[in-house]
């Protein structure tokens, strides 16, 4: 799997990209570490019910789109002219 973030997972000390991907009860989040190695990811986000880790719901935790590209984009387009 090549790894392409799309969201930020945030909790109260770290930020981490991730790539949401779907799965059978919801969206699984890879880590790039995850997809390299083609593990399963241990953070899942199921809808109406929030974040579980490893099959235990946590708290503490958001998903922010990942902006860089907008970023990035805006950048070039700039250049451009």
């Amino acid at each position: 799997m090549t790894f392409t973030p799309t969201h930020v997972l945030i909790s109260r000390t770290k930020e981490t990209p991730v790539q949401l991907v779907a799965g059978p009860q919801g969206y699984w989040l890879y880590t790039e570490a995850e997809a390299q190695k083609g593990t399963t990811p241990a953070f899942e986000l199921r809808p109406k019910l929030g974040f579980y880790c490893r099959g235990h719901q946590v708290v503490g935790f958001s998903l922010q789109p990942l902006t860089v590209r907008t970023a990035t984009h805006a950048e070039a387009t700039q250049l451009a002219k």
